[in-house]
């Protein structure tokens, strides 16, 4: 196994051993066991845990690159972003804790560059200026990051989600001092992760002058 070693193989030994354990469960011991090599020997090809996980950001962005690659170039710049948003989510969330590990990651890879490539593609087809297009798109991206965190980590708060929390929610919140927060729990908890992900997303592609 040693002489095939390299950053993809243990990336995806991470990404392996992410879905099994979460992000606590990957470090040098478990990797090095999973691979059947000696913990020293993977700093031959990453220098740290959080190498670890920019090697394992970069598999994900390789599953996302091969999905946006399908998108169709000539297709209009909203529908294009928004299946570029959808892979990005699809992808982050095909990995227990996929959000945690991606999270603070900008790899130095073709996958990345290409992930870029086509959402700035599609900010500057909607007549934006480089610079604006470039922060549009990192916006985006953190939205996406962040979002897939959190439903990650809280789920649901209806019926997907844990009751204990939203019991907890309900016999805490005292409407008469927080009447709107009140009025909008059950709202929350009705709504489904999809749902939050693709309004939030229609506020993000919307176009004002800056």
């Amino acid at each position: 196994m040693a002489a095939k070693l390299n950053r993809e193989v243990i990336a995806r030994a991470g990404l392996r051993l992410l879905d099994e354990s979460g992000v606590d469960g990957v470090t040098l011991r478990a990797l090095a066991a999973d691979l059947g090599v000696q913990a020293p020997t993977l700093y031959w090809h990453v220098k740290s845990k959080q190498d670890i996980f920019a090697a394992m950001a970069s598999a994900i962005s390789q599953d996302a690159a091969t999905a946006t690659a399908a998108i169709d170039r000539d297709a209009p710049w909203q529908e294009r972003l928004q299946r570029w948003a959808y892979a990005m989510r699809l992808s982050i969330l095909s990995h227990r804790d996929g959000g945690r590990v991606f999270a603070g990651t900008f790899a130095a890879d073709p996958a990345t560059y290409t992930v870029t490539e086509a959402a700035l593609t599609a900010w500057i087809d909607a007549g934006l200026p480089v610079e604006q297009a470039a922060q549009r798109m990192i916006l985006l991206r953190h939205f996406i990051v962040g979002f897939c965190i959190e439903e990650q980590e809280l789920g649901n708060l209806g019926s997907q989600g844990d009751p204990g929390q939203l019991k907890e929610l309900r016999d805490t919140l005292n409407p008469k001092i927080f009447p709107l927060t009140a009025q909008a729990l059950p709202l929350i908890a009705r709504s489904d992760a999809d749902d939050r992900f693709n309004r939030g997303l229609q506020l993000m592609l919307q176009l004002k002058s800056e």
